[in-house]
Formats: structure tokens, C-alpha cells, sequence
């Protein structure tokens, strides 16, 4: 498929943008700043970049990047967003409003994720927000974590310890993508089986680093015919974010939604 016929909006990536939105509409202001640490393709930036706020994406990924910069060219123009191929661990700049990850810590050990979070703290500002999207329950660990280079998948109780240790405050949780995920969790295993079970015996930094949103190409899993565009799309999934409004709390959820607050 060209670039041009494809779409890489899985449902569940659907559900978690619109969840995020949610909450950002809540709390976020025009004018603040941000960092997201593993940008990928750069659709978490496009939705605080197109709420005004202004910004900083960083990946280790240099094809992320590239298509990261393409898709937030407007606002890379106009200085409102920068795009770098750099770690975040390694940041020594001005403070932040927002520091926002999906679906990347869980690629970190439990000392570099101490160091994240220790990071965050001394780069937000007060009253500065650490959002974070994470696979969630050990119970539903399966193929595409171990090709992917997953460390764990997250409960709820972990974002609670990590507030105590990180003097952050636990503002805001909730599970999302239920049950929608549910049901098409043996589907996508049987994807990721198909197509990715050769990286398993790739080094945890090999397969973080192709898991990337830029880089990882499964056809029907993270990227469709470009028509899906109007198959997937917030209009038609909105029943579906509706029933993981009202499954916030249901421990079977399969992604983890946290918002930690700097006192």
C-alpha cells in the first residue's frame, strides 16, 4: 500500500484519543507547554498542538520522527513543535506544563522508569501533569508484549505507589478500551503471531525500537486500507467510547489512562 492509501488508526488507538481529548478539554489551556516522550508517528502531539498548546516530541525512532515532522509540519514551521530524535531522559531545557507518553514506559525497565519519573518531576512545573497511556493487567499478557518489548503491563495500584514515591498527586485514573479490546484481543495475538513472532529472539532494545509507531507495519493490527478512514473514526466508534466511559474502573480494562499531579 502507498502512503497514501493507508490509515493507522487502530479502533483502540480511536478510543484512547478520544478519551484523551476528553480530559484535555477539562484542564488544558492554550498556551501551555508540552513534552511527549516516544511522539511515534506524532498523533498525541497533533491533538495538544491543535488544542494550542506548544511543544516538544521526542523517539528514538529516526522513521518515527521523520513521519512525526510531516504530519506536524504546520506547527513545526511556525516553532510551535519540535521534533527531536533524542532520548527525554537526556533533556536539560525549560520547564513544562504537560508531560505525556502512550504506550511507552511500559518499554522501560523498572529503574528507567524510576528515572522518568524522577525526570518529570523536576521538569514540570508546579501543578505540571505526567499523562501516561499504558497497556493494563498482567492477566492479558501475550505475544505482541513480548515482541514488542514490553517490561509489564500496569494495574491500577501501580500509578498510586508511583504518586507516594514521586511526591506527584494520583488526580486522575481510568481504564479504557473495554470491552472492545476484549473481544478483538485473540485476533490481534493471532496477527502479531503471524507476522511478528521472528522478534522474539531479538535483543528488549532491538524490539522496543521496531515496535515503533513508525516503523511497525502489520496489515489489519496498525495499518489498514486508507477506506478505513471511514470505517474507524470517531463518529462511528463513539458508542464504543461511550461504554468505556461507563467501564472506567472495571479491572479487566486493557489500557490504563493515568493523570499524576506535581504538588
Amino acid at each position: 500500500m502507498s502512503e497514501a492509501n493507508v490509515y493507522d488508526q487502530a479502533p483502540g488507538n480511536v478510543l484512547q484519543n478520544m478519551y484523551l481529548k476528553h480530559r484535555l478539554r477539562k484542564w488544558a489551556a492554550k498556551g501551555m507547554r508540552f513534552i511527549e516522550m516516544g511522539s511515534g508517528n506524532g498523533h498525541i502531539s497533533s491533538i495538544l498542538l491543535e488544542l494550542g498548546l506548544t511543544g516538544i516530541g521526542f523517539d528514538l525512532s529516526e522513521k518515527a520522527c521523520e513521519n512525526n515532522s510531516r504530519r506536524n509540519e504546520p506547527h513545526v514551521s511556525r516553532q510551535q513543535y519540535e521534533v527531536r530524535n533524542a532520548n527525554f531522559l537526556d533533556y536539560d531545557g525549560d520547564k513544562v506544563d504537560i508531560i505525556i507518553s502512550s504506550h511507552v514506559i511500559e518499554h522501560l525497565s523498572e529503574e528507567d522508569v524510576d528515572r522518568f519519573l524522577d525526570k518529570s518531576a523536576s521538569v514540570l512545573k508546579h501543578g505540571g501533569r505526567v499523562v501516561s497511556l499504558v497497556p493494563a493487567s498482567a492477566k492479558y499478557w501475550g505475544i505482541e508484549d513480548v515482541t514488542s518489548g514490553h517490561y509489564r503491563r500496569y494495574e491500577y495500584g501501580d500509578f498510586q505507589s508511583f504518586s507516594q514515591k514521586f511526591h506527584f498527586e494520583n488526580s486522575h485514573i481510568a481504564g479504557l478500551c473495554y470491552p472492545l479490546s476484549n473481544v478483538l484481543f485473540g485476533l490481534s495475538n493471532s496477527l502479531v503471531r503471524k507476522h511478528d513472532s521472528w522478534k522474539t529472539g531479538l535483543s528488549m532494545q532491538e524490539r522496543t525500537t521496531l515496535s515503533s509507531s513508525g516503523v511497525k507495519n502489520i496489515k489489519y493490527k496498525t495499518v489498514f486500507p486508507g477506506y478505513f478512514r471511514y470505517l474507524v473514526n470517531e463518529t462511528t466508534m463513539y458508542p464504543f467510547h461511550l461504554l468505556q466511559m461507563m467501564s472506567a474502573k472495571n479491572t479487566k480494562c486493557m489500557v490504563i489512562y493515568s493523570e499524576l499531579t506535581k504538588n
